[in-house]
């Protein structure tokens, strides 16, 4: 885990940055829904809708990649087996 540790710095970093961009998507998503005029394209709603749930599901596991590399090799596997499982449970439920 030593090498992985070494990672820990960088997905916290581009965990930062993700959740930035997540929260700035998700502004604009609820913004557009809450005033009376849309702002935004519908084709352009309906895209980032989406890519909604991917990003927040993304943005969760590289925040948690930050905090699993430092801990011992069991924590990390089941982390990325829960990611893993998450991801692919969501595709099969949005793609069937």
């Amino acid at each position: 885990m030593l090498i992985l540790k070494n990672f820990s710095k960088f997905f916290a970093i581009l965990g930062q940055i993700m959740a930035f961009l997540t929260i700035v998507m998700l502004g604009l998503l609820y913004l557009n829904d809450v005033v009376p005029v849309k702002f935004l394209p519908e084709d352009f709603v309906s895209t980032l809708t989406n890519i909604k749930e991917y990003a927040v599901i993304l943005t969760i596991t590289v925040c948690g990649l930050s905090f699993a590399v430092k801990r011992n090799i069991i924590i990390f596997l089941l982390f990325c087996a829960f990611a893993i499982c998450a991801l692919a449970c969501y595709s099969i439920i949005i793609f069937g």
